[in-house]
């Protein structure tokens, strides 16, 4: 929290020096009627007694109408409290209030004192320039009290012991500076201990500080105090007596069968889950004592197979007459199952082109395949998308029909058995098979996958999500069919001879393959889905491709070409709110690829490539680059042939570096705006005479960056963001000319024609 957060009053918004919601709400107010809405609301009532004395003695129909009308009247005074429209999507004047600076300036003194500063001193200014007030606060922290003694003063000597053993995660430390926040801080963290430990019954309330500030000198004695209970000399430790495991809901007037398995009793009418796979996500066990911790990460396991509805977990007390210094609980494991299947069905628009691409996708999960919560999901997507013609410079549709397959177990399959490798990391294990076709007017490309990978994630604490995740995919086979018969693969072809490097043609990437590779990803994230946070997200994907070929296996499949290369691809985001829903967001992507063991080529899909919604947005998708290169051609100006610069080429590159930055706001409701700035080029690692500045050079890279800018809006539908991105070129690092700043060259409607100069984007969700 910050002293800016206490303020009772705030400021009309300013957007670029004006103040746009102020406006709207002077222009919405010459349109507010109260009284007219007085008269509607009497109007309303009025009618409500006339259809109740018409009803007479039907309670259920009079109770009809009183709610109907309620709702009605409802709806009309929030309309007389909060505006119309354009008062509701401006805000009203900030007015002065004397009183409510008073009572800030109280909020400050209590926020100063609860952080040790008990001798602070604070007073505001008031300035009057015409019709404005400007506010001075100026405070005076002077030296801050700091602890001189820390103490634990607990009566109970098993609290006492877990206080003690767990002290070296205390918050509180010698001459550290005094906080009521983290004072509130400590005493979470003790009573989490506690309830770690098998204090079942512990409340907060137990937990106190007393604090003495009477020695002099800016010193606090702080003594740390867990009372005991009432009646009580001892707070009761609980151990776990049995664990019952229930997957079904209960029948009345049936019996479950049990199976007892690791000292769990799993209950059920028909058992369809594997004890094996249940015991190995449960956390809690018999004979130990009761831990929070532990029952909230089995239910987060359990949540995670996704093969049941919901679960909870409840204790019971065991009382035993005989021996009352003994305490135990039993634990009733509580898992409803979800539906064996579920079907997806997603229907979309793509805009490419400045033409609209219609897609489309159906997937169907079935849970539990074997009994062991397998998942089996099936998937099968298409969509058309435009794309700039090669010959005729026109936009064609293209085609994409894809489909896929995933088998997922909730433990790695290893040769020796993995059950229990990584337990307390969610391991999983994916087999994975795909199917991809697409129909360009330049070529027919179908790609088919395989894959095996190993999934598993960690987290700050049991109960936290997760904020780290690995995949391991130690096989991932794929076979490209390039159909090159096309009309226009031809005018493909010579396009793709443009980006030769040395002597031979990229032309060779694009042909018919087999490639087989070794990947590694990392993902460490602190952000949440709405992107809200303070955080950061770094993104590590490692690649090895062709190994398989060093190690003797070399299949000779109809000739299909074989790559050896390796690609690393880091990326990093930070998130920073301002306050008031405003954010400022940036990122930084890398990625280097290179052939290995002598040869000179990647696959066409593993070259980097930049431009379109989540790049330099100013760009048309994968048009950026390479370096400072410019694709051109030949054209006719009134009847003489001059060379101009060509946008159509997809350009590949072996190096990438790109960032943007981001300015994000609420503008109304659901709303949102930002302002952006993007900057990147891609790179090949070798000098091409024939291409010149399209190698990367430690001399010049940083001169061939271009640069973007532009404004989003941003529709959050709670389900999904809506995003359209504005975007024109500010610097063009292979401009023809040599004038490579080119903002003067913007014009608004560019947005919605075919030019080079500015691009319109629309996505679902953030651009990063």
């Amino acid at each position: 929290m910050s002293i800016a957060s206490l303020y009772q009053q705030q400021p009309n918004r300013v957007i670029l020096w004006s103040t746009p919601y102020l406006s709207f709400y002077y222009f919405g107010k010459r349109f507010y009627a109260p009284e007219k809405i007085d008269k509607r609301i009497e109007k309303q009532e009025i009618k409500r007694e006339e259809k109740i004395r018409d009803a007479e003695t039907d309670t259920l129909k009079i109770r009809r109408i009183q709610s109907r009308f309620e709702q009605r009247i409802e709806r009309l005074q929030d309309k007389k409290e909060e505006g119309n429209f354009f008062m509701q999507l401006g805000e009203p004047p900030a007015i002065y209030d004397s009183t409510l600076m008073k009572a800030t300036m109280k909020q400050i003194d209590f926020y100063m004192n609860g952080r040790g500063y008990f001798n602070h001193e604070s007073a505001y200014e008031k300035e009057v320039k015409g019709k404005k007030v400007y506010i001075t606060i100026n405070i005076k922290e002077k030296e801050p009290y700091r602890y001189s003694h820390l103490n634990y003063a607990i009566p109970d000597t098993a609290v006492l012991r877990v206080v003690k053993r767990t002290s070296t995660r205390s918050l509180l430390k010698l001459n550290d500076i005094y906080d009521d926040q983290v004072l509130t801080e400590e005493r979470d963290r003790i009573y989490n201990s506690l309830r770690n430990n098998g204090f079942y019954d512990f409340a907060k309330a137990y937990i106190r500080f007393d604090v003495d500030t009477s020695f002099g000198g800016n010193t606090v004695r702080l003594d740390v105090v867990v009372d005991n209970p009432e009646n009580s000399d001892h707070h009761p430790l609980y151990t776990i007596e049995n664990v019952y495991f229930k997957t079904d809901n209960d029948r009345f007037g049936r019996t479950r069968d049990t199976i007892e398995y690791n000292n769990i009793k799993f209950l059920s009418y028909n058992h369809k889950y594997s004890p094996r796979i249940l015991d190995l996500k449960t956390d809690i066990e018999a004979g130990r004592p009761y831990s929070q911790i532990r029952t909230t990460v089995t239910q987060r396991r359990l949540s995670e197979l996704d093969v049941f509805q919901f679960n909870n977990i409840v204790y019971t007390k065991v009382e035993s007459p005989d021996d009352t210094t003994r305490y135990r609980l039993n634990a009733f494991v509580n898992a409803v199952p979800t539906k064996k299947f579920q079907e997806t069905a997603e229907l979309g628009l793509n805009y490419s082109e400045r033409v609209p691409g219609p897609f489309t996708s159906l997937r169907l999960r079935v849970r539990n395949v074997f009994g062991g919560a397998e998942n089996l999901d099936f998937g099968l997507r298409g969509g058309y998308e435009g794309q700039v013609s090669l010959d005729s410079r026109q936009t064609v549709i293209i085609r994409e029909l894809g489909a896929d397959v995933a088998l997922s177990f909730p433990t790695f399959l290893l040769p020796y058995g993995g059950g229990k490798v990584l337990s307390d990391n969610n391991p999983r294990t994916r087999i994975y098979a795909g199917y991809t076709d697409v129909d360009r007017d330049e070529y027919h490309r179908t790609n088919y996958d395989l894959a095996l990978s190993y999934i598993w994630q960690k987290s700050r604490t049991p109960a936290q999500p997760p904020y780290l995740q690995y995949i391991f995919s130690p096989v991932n086979l794929q076979i490209a069919q390039v159909d090159t018969v096309g009309k226009n693969f031809r005018r493909f072809r010579e396009y793709l001879e443009r980006f030769s490097q040395g002597s031979r043609s990229l032309i060779e990437s694009f042909r018919p393959a087999f490639i087989s590779t070794i990947s590694f990803n990392a993902t460490y994230n602190t952000n949440d889905f709405t992107q809200t946070r303070d955080a950061r997200l770094f993104r590590l994907q490692l690649e090895v491709g062709g190994l398989s070929q060093r190690l003797g296996f070399n299949p000779k499949l109809g000739g299909l070409n074989t790559f050896q290369f390796v690609k690393v691809n880091p990326d990093y985001r930070r998130y920073i709110p301002l306050g008031g829903k405003r954010f400022l967001v940036y990122r930084v992507n890398m990625g280097l690829g290179n052939p290995l063991f002598k040869t000179d080529l990647l696959p066409y899909d593993k070259y980097f490539f930049a431009g379109g919604g989540s790049s330099v947005r100013a760009w048309l998708v994968r048009r950026l680059g390479p370096g400072s290169y410019a694709t051109t051609s030949i054209d006719t100006v009134n009847g003489a042939p001059v060379e101009v610069r060509d946008f159509t080429p997809e350009q590949p590159g072996e190096v990438l570096i790109e960032g943007s930055m981001e300015y994000r706001f609420n503008m109304f409701s659901f709303l949102n705006g930002a302002v952006f700035v993007d900057a990147g080029n891609v790179w090949f690692l070798r000098e091409n005479p024939e291409r010149p500045g399209a190698d990367f050079a430690f001399n010049r890279f940083y001169k061939e960056f271009a640069v973007g800018t532009g404004f989003g809006l941003r529709f959050d539908l709670s389900v999904l963001i809506l995003r359209f991105d504005f975007a024109t070129k500010v610097y063009d690092p292979a401009a023809l000319d040599g004038n490579n700043f080119i903002i003067s060259n913007f014009k608004f409607w560019d947005f919605f024609s075919r030019n080079n100069q500015s691009n319109l984007t629309i996505g679902i969700g953030y651009p990063f």
